[in-house]
């Protein structure tokens, strides 16, 4: 039975990482016009492909929770989306979502995220001061412009998650206590807290005492910037704000806010984004792993044919939205069990489908051949 579950495993990843025309694409470019920003603003989309698989079986659409992320031009788009690809279209949805990945790449950076006007950062020239501040306008036009582009033209769901490193790390603790339901779990990464006189953590300490977060989560990575060549006394500086920002939510647990803190004194401040947007995107959907009982579910006195629907339960409340058991994965156990002669429980999973995903050819398709 283990030999037949690592087989339908290996089977199943093949499927969902079939590729085409000897290519391999993480994404396409696309763009949106800002009336806010007043600007023509590229993005970088990677939408999960699974619609079929290499037998041609067309399976039902999904929706997908969708990232946002800052910076988002390579490399850094390419290692989130990969990190995704391999945690979420390895796992058929089992352990970890797929997921739309929305890069950003920049056009200002400091214009778009600094949320004050500051002449006080160190190592900044006066060019960029001069255009700092339009924070709040960068995310107003991600709120109105962006998300709704998005939204329209792609599978997404109501899940959005916001990655920033550095000044963006920055602005996605700024969004989380001035907007928080513009998405439901943020990213800081390294963030510049130490900002026109730490303004972000001044900000976020009076909002943790007095607001309310608990439909939020948030993962913040503390890098070791000590040995980086720089000024000690910034760097010192930039380090102590952002455990201060550690501290503030180990006090304020009052707030609900699901958060988690971690320090890298192996990573610098540019080596930490790619091993914390891994351990964050784990952290965020902890609650979504689930180790299927291989070993024990073909067997015919098995009795536990509703764990799937209770496993997408559970996660359906956490997500905020109605998640259905994989279509393509509950197909493959209906056709193993079918196999096996376990009818009435093939029947039953094949039915499950049709409930779950009506406007699906191959649920149908899969029920014909059952009855045959």
């Amino acid at each position: 039975m283990k030999s037949f579950a690592l087989c339908f495993c290996l089977l199943l990843n093949a499927a969902i990482y079939a590729q085409t025309d000897n290519k391999i694409v993480l994404g396409n470019a696309d763009s949106v016009y800002s009336k806010i920003l007043n600007e023509n603003r590229k993005i970088w989309v990677h939408v999960p492909d699974e619609n079929a698989d290499p037998d041609g079986n067309i399976f039902a659409k999904q929706q997908y929770p969708v990232i946002y992320l800052l910076d988002g031009w390579e490399p850094n788009f390419s290692v989130v989306t990969s990190i995704v690809q391999q945690l979420g279209e390895g796992s058929g949805n089992l352990g970890f979502p797929q997921m739309i990945v929305v890069g950003i790449p920049n056009t200002d950076r400091t214009r778009d995220l600094t949320p004050t006007q500051s002449f006080s950062m160190p190592m900044m020239d006066s060019m960029s001061a001069k255009s700092s501040g339009g924070g709040e306008k960068f995310i107003s036009f991600i709120e109105k412009e962006l998300i709704p582009h998005v939204d329209s033209l792609y599978p997404a769901a109501p899940y959005r998650i916001f990655i920033g490193h550095s000044l963006g790390g920055l602005m996605a603790i700024y969004t989380l206590i001035n907007h928080a339901t513009l998405f439901n779990a943020y990213v800081a990464i390294d963030p510049s807290t130490i900002w026109d006189n730490q303004i972000v953590l001044k900000q976020a300490r009076e909002a943790l005492e007095k607001k309310q977060f608990e439909n939020n989560s948030l993962f913040l990575a503390i890098a070791n910037t000590m040995n980086s060549g720089i000024d000690t006394s910034i760097i010192g500086l930039h380090m102590r704000a952002n455990f201060q920002l550690r501290d503030y939510l180990n006090t304020y647990k009052e707030s609900k806010l699901k958060f988690s803190c971690k320090y890298y004194p192996e990573y610098d401040h540019n080596s930490v984004p790619v091993v914390a947007e891994y351990d964050a995107l784990r952290f965020i959907f902890n609650f979504y792993n689930f180790n299927f009982p291989f070993a024990e579910f073909f067997n015919s006195s098995y009795k536990s044919d509703t764990l799937l629907n209770a496993h997408d339960k559970d996660i359906s409340s956490r997500m905020g939205y109605k998640v259905y058991p994989p279509e393509q994965f509950v197909n493959t156990l209906a056709y193993q069990l079918m196999s096996m002669k376990q009818f009435d429980r093939a029947f039953n999973f094949f039915e499950m489908n049709i409930e779950n995903y009506p406007e699906s050819f191959n649920v149908y398709d899969s029920m014909v051949i059952f009855m045959m």
